[in-house]
């Protein structure tokens, strides 16, 4: 029984080898009380790691490392004294019992912090769109979300849940199903909107210095982890800057943010690296610049549904940079460089 729950760890944590998850299968297969046994842990699993915070996920790793530095030998760590709540403590004894019985070297801080790591999508559904496309999504509660390009969003409802849990990292335009027994709440990089039923957009890349959410239609609850909430309503977009970790609430036209969902681009006194941002996004091209002073050019423009190539090519009529494109790559470069 000891081996046994020792490999049922280790496939939750997905670090068990092929023979391990071999040998858990045919023990579930032997009688009902140890399939009732295993989707008990399952379960618990799964409830641990939806209520644990981020931040205590990373404090965790790091005491996790620690501790092992100091005694290597010990088996079950002891990290109760660093974290005083309650729900995430039940998450770090599963996390210090996986690494007491495989190691570190299996659950590693990039399992613990990314979002979409293969730990953290245990009982989610993925649906991604690369850069170049967009995609629509009908979700199982009967909203709907248009990913842009270069954009993954999970998500995890049932008849059994009190809430609809999602977290987004890109941009996507998402249409909601009332259901005021259920909010709806996305997750981004601490950061979160609450609503019950609107429609809404949030550009949120991991790359990108401010998280943004404007709202078309109903009201929509916006905030930055330990902040207070916005309550924003057609007109406001929320914005959150990460660098000088602020929140605020501006008044703007609310169809310029839905631009992208016709693939029209939009750039005012833009720099030429956030625009090229954009172009990967919707074509899906990588952009380099010869000189990185280029970088630093502000473009003014508006294209609708345009190709790439006339895109380019009206933008180097600006007779500030050339260009040349190989491929899925655009090289940016100096006057007459290419």
């Amino acid at each position: 029984m000891t081996e046994i729950h020792h490999i049922i760890l280790k496939v939750l944590a997905n670090s068990a080898s092929i023979e391990e998850q071999s040998m858990l299968e045919i023990w579930i297969e032997e009688n009902p009380e140890n399939k009732a046994s295993f989707e008990l842990q399952r379960k618990q699993w799964e409830d641990t790691l939806l209520v644990v915070e981020e931040e205590d996920k990373k404090r965790v790793f790091s005491n996790l490392k620690n501790r092992i530095r100091e005694d290597k030998r010990t088996k079950l760590i002891d990290i109760n004294r660093n974290v005083g709540k309650k729900k995430s403590w039940s998450w770090m004894k599963v996390a210090a019992s996986v690494v007491g019985f495989i190691g570190i070297g299996s659950l590693t801080f990039y399992e613990i912090s990314d979002p979409f790591s293969h730990l953290n999508m245990i009982g989610y559904e993925l649906v991604q769109a690369d850069a170049g496309t967009q995609q629509a999504q009908l979700l199982a509660d009967g909203s709907t979300v248009y990913l842009n390009g270069d954009t993954k969003l999970k998500y995890k409802m049932g008849a059994e849940m009190n809430q609809r849990n999602l977290y987004l990292e890109g941009e996507a335009f998402f249409d909601v199903a009332r259901d005021v027994t259920k909010p709806f709440i996305i997750g981004m990089d601490n950061s979160q909107v609450k609503v019950l039923g609107t429609s809404f957009n949030i550009k949120a890349y991991p790359e990108d210095k401010k998280i943004e959410t404007s709202v078309k239609t109903g009201r929509v609850s916006f905030n930055r982890a330990k902040s207070e909430s916005l309550i924003l309503i057609p007109g406001n977009k929320g914005v959150i800057d990460k660098d000088e970790k602020g929140i605020s609430k501006l008044s703007v036209d609310n169809s310029l943010d839905l631009a992208w969902m016709s693939r029209t681009l939009l750039f005012e006194n833009t720099q030429l690296s956030e625009l090229a941002k954009t172009l990967y996004r919707t074509y899906g091209v990588k952009v380099k610049f010869t000189d990185g002073s280029l970088k630093n050019l502000k473009i003014t423009a508006e294209f609708e549904n345009e190709k790439l190539e006339e895109i380019l090519k009206i933008l180097g009529m600006t007779n500030e940079f050339s260009y040349s494109i190989d491929g899925d790559e655009v090289v940016i470069g100096q006057i007459g460089e290419f």
